[in-house]
């Protein structure tokens, strides 16, 4: 099972990634690798942050494949934006760097025997 080190190290490295493959004519100072990394590695373990790990069945609606699904098309929609300024750039690469972390934390508790929930309790 991953633990909240590997959390984040999974963070990172898909924070890293979701701004490697990005347009570079929408890149801003997130677009770094160093500060991708640092931010995907802060946002990593956001889901436990939500739902705190407090029993072993702790994934509800926050860890759900809904949840999951709902944010691959918000991705999508997030890499097909061209924002007109500065401010704009910044928000869409915080919010990829962010949504790539989230997702890599879903797929490694995916991959756990517990699964993720279908959609889980509000």
């Amino acid at each position: 099972m991953a633990n909240g080190a590997t959390h984040q190290l999974a963070g990172a490295v898909a924070g890293i990634a979701a701004c490697a493959t990005d347009n570079p004519d929408r890149a801003t100072g997130v677009h770094h690798p160093l500060a991708a990394g640092a931010i995907g590695a802060a946002l990593g373990k956001l889901p436990d942050l939500i739902e705190p790990a407090v029993h072993p069945h702790h994934r509800q609606f926050f860890h759900s494949v809904v949840v999951a699904a709902g944010l691959v098309a918000g991705m999508r929609k997030l890499y097909q934006w061209a924002p007109d300024d500065d401010f704009e750039k910044l928000v869409r690469a915080f919010l990829l760097v962010g949504g790539a972390a989230y997702l890599s934390h879903l797929a490694l508790d995916a991959l756990t025997s517990r699964s993720l929930p279908l959609v889980g309790k509000i």
